[in-house]
């Protein structure tokens, strides 16, 4: 039985970064479940793909994970150009495939969490929300839910049916941009408490600053990003996502794991691509660069 079960697209993707072009296979299910399958833990992805770009998922075959490809008309496929700050960044929608639907649901076996990764306003609904958190405890990525597509940009919104659809909630996962969004709030503090009241148990937030962790009657856990130089920033959010859900499937406490999700971020954040390292690898940096010596 596979501890997740994640719901998203794989993308086909160019770039502009500190004025550097490229082309490159991505989104959320592509990194989250790659970070997830290297740190230890295990997964079955279900995608919906264009019969061009099906190819792909056998890389993630190759590393252990269960794929199953609902064929779409499109590959979701996207240009996005990074601001000053790796924060902000400008998207162009060059196509998007079709959206989830309840159904789809019924190819999820027993697991411990369901990911929800969407893209765009349009690529879940309500319904596959509250039919999911019957089957099992939801792990969502809103990014997608503030993500409206207008022509070929993205404008960035409210997500509409946030009151409701938080309430099925148990991890809440935003960036700094998208917490702000949601709450109105550009204080991580005031964002957070916010997000928390809405329903999830557990909202974890990255900033350029490092990763955020509010936890409902806990309080709020912080661990810095420590990266000598950034050159892969695709691909963060979703991969600081995995480690902390490998790190509840592990069992380990809300410090460490807020700890252990910056760390393997750091890592990522070091390459372009997806996460390459393991468990023993990111337990190694804490230790090295993380811990008072």
């Amino acid at each position: 039985m596979p501890g997740v079960c994640g719901f998203s697209f794989i993308t086909h993707e160019s770039e502009i970064f500190r004025d550097m072009y490229r082309e490159f296979t991505a989104g959320p299910v592509y990194f989250y479940s790659i970070a997830l399958r290297r740190l230890g833990s295990t997964i079955l992805v279900v995608t919906r793909i264009g019969e061009d770009y099906i190819h792909v998922v056998n890389e993630l075959k190759s590393l252990g994970i269960d794929v199953i490809v609902k064929k779409s008309k499109v590959t979701t496929s996207f240009h996005t150009v990074y601001g000053k700050s790796i924060d902000e960044r400008f998207i162009e929608v060059k196509a998007v495939a079709e959206p989830f639907n309840v159904s789809d649901l019924n190819l999820c076996p027993s697991v411990k969490y369901i990911y929800i990764g969407p893209l765009t306003t349009k690529d879940f609904d309500i319904d596959f929300i509250k039919e999911a958190s019957k089957r099992a405890p939801i792990i969502l990525d809103a990014q997608g839910f503030t993500r409206e597509v207008r022509g070929s940009r993205i404008k960035y919104t409210d997500w509409s049916w946030k009151v409701e659809g938080l309430k099925y909630i148990t991890v809440l996962k935003v960036d700094r941009v998208e917490a702000k969004l949601l709450t109105g709030y550009s204080d991580i503090e005031e964002a957070l408490d916010t997000l928390i009241s809405m329903g999830p148990n557990e909202v974890l937030l990255t900033s350029s600053e490092g990763v955020y962790l509010r936890v409902k009657g806990c309080g709020i856990f912080h661990a810095p990003f420590i990266v000598d130089e950034i050159r892969g920033r695709v691909g963060r959010g979703d991969t600081c996502t995995a480690a902390y859900t490998h790190a509840k499937l592990r069992g380990w406490p809300y410090d460490f794991a807020v700890k252990f999700a910056a760390a393997t971020t750091s890592i990522k954040l070091s390459y372009q691509g997806p996460f390459r390292g393991n468990e023993k690898s990111v337990l190694k940096y804490i230790k090295e660069r993380y811990e008072t010596k």
